[in-house]
């Protein structure tokens, strides 16, 4: 397991596979409040998404660079592993075929590469799975030949259902599985934020959730590995005040909030990993 100071990195799945004026608006107003807080965070990019909103991401490239890094998410949402979600009652989507995987995290690393001059080494899988790719060595292979080191793919918990306890933090899965590939896990704990939006009726409710959150992960000294969506983050609240409030709320706390590449590459240093940037 990852020993760290306590951290709260937060991610952003950029996702909607076509041309929006949510994910616009999004892209317009994430970054800045990032800027105004002077932290960091992640948009893990859908290639579709990408190309629908090219002179947005290259906007947010171009003046935001130092503080949010490009990852991805798969060009079209393509899901690594079959769900049959318990709190769905019991809704089956199956997992797709390796061949077609592997096909889309190369052509979203390409674009990412070809459209905003960025080399992807992270990646978040659709949905989320439980244990994530631990059963699935072939999809870890996949990844590390493509490059990818860190990756967010345990994002459920053994009924396929939200939220997965703190208790699972990142790890490398080298050190779990002898043979594996030092890749790096960030588990997506507790809920993802549509998932409870959909449940809640108001912003309060879950700021409420945010909060007490962030106060278990600074009293056990944990990583809690947050997750956001695009076409949610405006749901009950139109100008992203949950954002602001959770980062002024974690830094009061002390919590040090880190992209997802930066705590990669600082985890990578302490394990001694050569890293080709």
């Amino acid at each position: 397991m990852v020993r760290t100071k306590t951290a709260l990195l937060i991610g952003y799945d950029v996702e909607t596979p076509y041309r929006s004026d949510v994910t616009v608006k999004f892209l317009e107003l994430a970054p800045k409040i990032h800027e105004e807080y002077g932290v960091p965070c992640t948009f893990f990019v859908l290639g579709k998404a990408l190309l629908y909103h090219l002179d947005e991401f290259k906007r947010v490239k171009e003046k935001y660079s130092y503080l949010i890094d490009f990852q991805q998410h798969t060009f079209s949402h393509i899901l690594f592993k079959t769900l049959v979600i318990e709190y769905r009652n019991y809704k089956l989507i199956k997992g797709a075929h390796p061949k077609e995987i592997e096909t889309e995290v190369r052509i979203t690393s390409e674009l990412l590469k070809a459209l905003l001059g960025v080399k992807c080494i992270g990646l978040t899988t659709p949905w989320g799975y439980h244990r994530g790719l631990l059963d699935r060595p072939d999809l870890l292979e996949i990844l590390w030949r493509n490059g990818i080191r860190f990756t967010r793919s345990w994002g459920r918990d053994e009924r396929d259902s939200l939220p997965l306890s703190l208790d699972v933090q990142p790890f490398w899965y080298d050190e779990l599985v002898s043979g594996y590939p030092p890749i790096l896990e960030c588990p997506i704990q507790g809920w993802h934020d549509n998932a409870l939006k959909e449940r809640l009726k108001s912003r309060e409710e879950y700021l409420d959730y945010v909060k007490k959150t962030i106060d278990y992960t600074a009293e056990k000294n944990l990583v809690w590995c947050y997750v956001q969506h695009d076409h949610s983050s405006f749901w009950n609240d139109p100008e992203m005040k949950i954002v602001e409030e959770m980062i002024e709320y974690a830094l009061d706390k002390g919590v040090q909030i880190m992209s997802y590449k930066e705590f990669y590459l600082k985890k990578a240093e302490e394990r001694g990993l050569k890293i080709d940037e």
